[in-house]
């Protein structure tokens, strides 16, 4: 299970189990992530990799910031994962 920056995934461990986040960093077994909301983008939750479950990549602008290392702001990060949701129905 390779995880990568701007992949969607579901928490599966922890207080936050069952929340959708968004990798806005990747590294050696390690994730950063943020939902805009509980998890700011200018803070966000260290996690290990096996502790999340990828639900999918998504072509969206604000993932495509995230990719590209543009700011990104917590307002855009949340319609962006809402927009998901409601796509999916995750």
């Amino acid at each position: 299970m390779v995880v990568q920056q701007a992949q969607i995934v579901r928490a599966r461990r922890g207080r936050d189990s069952g929340r959708l986040f968004c990798v806005m960093h990747a590294q050696a077994g390690w994730l950063l992530l943020a939902d805009g909301k509980r998890r700011r983008v200018d803070r966000p939750k260290r996690k290990r990799a096996k502790h999340v479950d990828p639900v999918g990549e998504w072509d969206h602008p604000v993932m495509e910031k995230v990719r590209t290392g543009q700011p990104v702001r917590d307002r855009e990060l949340r319609a962006a994962l809402a927009a998901f949701r409601a796509e999916r129905e995750v």
